[in-house]
């Protein structure tokens, strides 16, 4: 790191463990309250409009808004920061519209527990099941390491302590409280981060304003060290059009396909509900990402020369410049509830991919509810493992690597959305389109670039999936009329 700002290890260890101990606490009476396995996975559709809408906020904003993303506005400018206003505007509305009202019946009157649960009973396919469960390995797993890697690079800018200390410490501790408690620790856990979170984004921006001497001062250096900090595409060409529509579509839509989202529907109670936590969520993930975001810009200011990957360093860095020990460490609390809300929620998915879809829907369907919940805890400690040691590798930066596994999964809103809507989608369509799509996604990220014109390449794949589904679906046989009723009613 270039720069190494003078701290007291001890209050920001206390703090830690303080907080890790009361969260530790939470899944322990979380397990207490759990009766059966709808409990464990989604409180049985009982969660209220705080819970419900916190919580969505808190899993949906990660270690990736809270130190990946300022990481690369750090090296863009302005036009960076400009995709998160419309961004977040939309990115908990239209899941909401679109599927949420949709889910919260079927959830509640088939007892659904998964995505895989709702793919596979509208396409009639086990198949479909285990696809999504196998897939949802792939990419919730790297998710999962991403979240952890924040943690070892405030472990060490804190403690001067190597970064697999703190993403052991983290990965550890969410292993336990999830384990223990299942959905209805993570749901309560992402509470009290969801409102830490909004108060270190406020918190950290006013500091960043004050290193930086006002943001009319900041605003001049930047404009006299290069012009396009202030306006599109952003410093080194970093935002054309293309990706600015990308990141914008991305995060309003395709929240649609991320398994950790999509279950939120199925916790909870009602519409009336859905539609109150839609505020609330909303309203969260407006304060934490404008302000926390609006430090990647300040900062290069008072933190200027940092490079490449080590830009995940700024907001630690402007915590750690510009006020006590003590404080830092409260609102660095935040930090770690930015990335812990979305892991736990990463985890317990993906843990119920493992036990739910693959071993008791396929490989063991005698298995009973205990049976599963006793396989759910092994498979917890499994999967993080498995994230802690990717978050150790550190194969790529924070906000690189979400983005890799959001878009891998992203593709799946095609037949979620259209098979919603359409009642001719068959699940032969689902086969096809999706392993196009995977693999049209992968090539364009790796082989073939160009194809993506531009944008993201998981706005192209998409685009392409949905249009195969649809020609395949022409020309096979749909769902039979008893789940077309289940679906679509009468």
């Amino acid at each position: 790191m270039p720069y190494q700002v003078e701290t007291s290890t001890v209050p920001f260890l206390f703090v830690t463990i303080l907080y890790f101990l009361l969260l530790c606490g939470i899944g322990w009476w979380g397990n207490r309250q759990n009766k059966n396995l709808r409990d464990f996975f989604t409180m049985s559709g009982s969660a209220g409009a705080v819970l419900s809408g916190i919580a969505y906020f808190s899993t949906q904003y990660s270690m990736s808004t809270f130190m990946g993303v300022p990481g690369s506005i750090y090296h863009v400018g302005y036009a960076g920061l400009s995709v998160s206003v419309p961004g977040i505007a939309f990115s908990m509305i239209i899941p909401a519209l679109i599927v949420g009202r949709k889910l919260i019946r079927l959830g509640h009157k088939y007892q659904m527990l998964t995505m895989a649960d709702y793919l596979a009973d509208r396409y009639e396919s086990t198949a479909i099941r285990g696809f999504l469960a196998v897939l949802m390995l792939i990419f919730l797993v790297p998710m999962m390491g991403a979240q952890t890697i924040g943690a070892g690079v405030i472990f060490t800018t804190y403690t001067g302590a190597p970064q697999w200390v703190g993403i052991v410490i983290m990965g550890v501790t969410v292993m336990l409280y999830c384990m223990a408690g299942g959905i209805r620790s993570v749901m309560i856990t992402d509470v009290i981060q969801g409102v830490l979170m909004c108060v270190t984004a406020v918190t950290t921006f006013f500091v960043s304003l004050s290193l930086g001497g006002g943001l009319e001062a900041i605003n001049a250096k930047l404009a006299a060290a290069d012009p396009n900090y202030m306006t599109f595409p952003g410093h080194n060409n970093a935002y054309p059009w293309q990706n600015y529509a990308s990141m914008i579509v991305m995060w309003s839509f395709f929240t649609i396909g991320q398994p950790h989202l999509f279950t939120k529907f199925f916790t909870m109670k009602n519409y009336k509900t859905m539609f109150k936590a839609v505020i609330l969520g909303t309203l969260g993930m407006w304060m934490s990402a404008v302000f926390i975001e609006w430090c990647g810009v300040t900062g290069a200011v008072s933190f200027p020369g940092i490079e490449g990957k080590e830009s995940d360093f700024i907001v630690p860095l402007i915590l750690q410049g510009g006020l006590p020990s003590i404080v830092s460490s409260l609102m660095i609390a935040g930090i770690f509830s930015a990335g812990m809300s979305t892991i736990s929620s990463l985890l317990l998915t993906t843990t119920s991919a493992v036990s739910r879809d693959l071993y008791q829907r396929i490989l063991n369907r005698n298995a009973t509810d205990e049976e599963t919940m006793r396989m759910s805890r092994i498979v917890t400690v499994v999967l993080g493992i498995l994230a802690i040691l990717i978050g150790i590798l550190k194969p790529g930066s924070i906000f690189s690597i979400i983005l890799f596994a959001f878009g891998g999964l992203g593709i799946w809103a095609a037949p979620i959305v259209i098979g919603m809507y359409w009642k001719r989608t068959s699940k032969v369509g689902v086969y096809v389109s999706m392993i196009f799509g995977e693999v049209l996604y992968f090539l364009m990220l790796t082989k073939l670039p160009g194809l993506s014109f531009g944008f993201n390449p998981l706005i192209i794949a998409w685009f392409a999936t949905c249009i195969v589904l649809v020609v395949v679906s022409l020309f096979t046989t749909p769902a039979t009329a008893a789940t077309l009723e289940r679906h679509f009613g009468k």
